[in-house]
């Protein structure tokens, strides 16, 4: 029996070997294409992007970079080597077109082939958004960069390639600055990270391969959907995940929690009363849910609790091995079960906390909800796997913490990432209440 792991693996291979084989179409459809081929709206399309990459370059300079991108060291590796050879491949491009040098447009390719492209597909795995249409439309341009480099290294005095790989080294820009515009706007409020993808993709690739591109586009995604019920062979909550709408990897479905809070809410008759608060709230429910009245609920009982509210899969395996003695106290049911289906709340950044100890110290006393002077790892592992790290990174990441608790020194030494996103994510009233995640993405 094929374990659901090695069948994604499989699925993966397989979609990035047919994004290699679209390659055939790239050649066959460009190569009918007169040099001067759309010659006034690339080079149109070429100025604006470079326009926008002024202010998506200022974004990531002042931003905090997303965990997922740097809390492993072959990650670091991974887009520190994709954000300098995207500078350079930008630089160099601009050179080549301004003095026509044929060796700085070979660099130019060379740069792509061997720095932004491999880092490129090595990040895949990692995007948000609906998978099924992300994923497939990351390799699509991904493949088209490396092709249209390939064919600039070959006739590195040609401005049609040079043009071309420019076009689609700056998706990854138009994808920003079309969220930014959608979500100043309004819209596409619950699919902005898909839909900024698709329209920056069907912008750009048809000034690169013609009228054809879309049609081309379309029936690789739709192609790579079919290979994934195929070969994954998906549960119903798995396809939900693959094909919903993703800006983080979201611990509970909060329409499903509501319900079933509201349910045993009316069931244990719990007070409407201003004086009753979450937490006697969760411990009338807690007694309902004791039977037997031992003080303590049953960890099979609650694994089938997290399952019925659409939890992620990874964090029901942590919950399995972190509550192997099989029973669940009211202190743990309140701190990881209960308030995994809590929202952030609305509030206005007031006066700027500057200094990183002041940061990390107020995200520590955020997340030490007990004021026990600890955090527990396992409410570091629900903050990742939110932010899109895999279950075996989440791992590799925690591996050296030994007691399965952060203290405060542990926390701002060991974990800068996790403290600094958190901070950049969180705005601070004057009050100091935290009240929303900013930019859920900042992919």
């Amino acid at each position: 029996m094929i374990s659901q792991n090695i069948r994604l693996y499989i699925y993966y291979t397989v979609l990035f070997i047919l994004s290699l084989g679209a390659v055939y179409a790239f050649d066959h459809i460009t190569r009918k294409h007169p040099a001067d081929y759309l010659y006034t709206e690339k080079c149109l399309l070429c100025f604006i992007s470079s326009f926008f990459n002024v202010f998506v370059l200022r974004y990531h300079y002042t931003h905090a970079p997303h965990p997922k991108f740097c809390m492993l060291l072959q990650r670091r590796i991974a887009i520190y080597v994709h954000i300098s050879s995207g500078v350079f491949e930008f630089i160099t491009c601009w050179l080549t077109f301004c003095t026509g040098n044929t060796y700085i447009a070979r660099a130019a390719a060379l740069v792509a082939i061997l720095g932004h492209v491999p880092s490129a597909y090595y990040q895949t795995s990692i995007v948000f958004g609906a998978k099924a249409l992300i994923v497939a439309a990351y390799l699509f341009a991904i493949s088209l960069h490396l092709f249209c480099a390939l064919n600039l290294y070959v006739q590195p005095d040609s401005v049609y390639w040079l043009l071309n790989m420019f076009l689609v080294h700056n998706v990854y820009v138009w994808c920003r600055i079309l969220y930014a515009f959608f979500g100043f706007i309004g819209l596409f409020k619950d699919t902005r990270y898909t839909i900024t993808s698709w329209t920056a993709a069907l912008i750009l690739f048809p000034a690169v391969l013609g009228v054809s591109a879309n049609v081309l586009f379309l029936g690789y995604v739709a192609g790579s959907v079919f290979l994934y019920l195929f070969i994954v062979q998906p549960d119903e909550q798995q396809r939900d995940l693959f094909l919903c709408e993703r800006p983080r990897d979201l611990l509970v479905n909060t329409e499903i929690y509501e319900h079933w809070i509201k349910d045993k809410s009316r069931m244990a008759k719990i007070s409407k009363k201003a004086e009753t608060n979450d937490q006697e709230n969760a411990k009338e429910i807690f007694d309902l849910l004791d039977a037997d009245k031992s003080g303590y609920i049953d960890g099979e009982e609650v694994s089938q609790l997290l399952e019925e509210w659409k939890v992620a899969d990874a964090f029901i395996k942590r919950f399995s091995r972190w509550s192997k003695k099989g029973n669940l106290a009211f202190d743990d049911f309140y701190k990881h079960i209960w308030r995994l289906g809590e929202k952030s709340k609305d509030h206005f950044e007031g006066n700027q906390i500057r200094e990183n100890k002041e940061k990390a110290r107020f995200v520590f006393d955020y997340l030490d909800q007990d004021h026990s002077g600890y955090i527990d790892v396992i409410e570091l592992q629900k903050l990742l796997i939110q932010w899109g790290l895999s279950d075996n990174e989440v791992d590799a990441y925690l591996a050296t913490d030994d007691d399965k608790r952060f203290s405060f020194d542990e926390f701002y030494h060991n974990v800068k990432p996790i403290w600094d996103f958190a901070y950049e994510n969180m705005r601070v009233a004057n009050s100091g209440i935290i009240t929303e995640i900013l930019h859920p993405h900042s992919n």
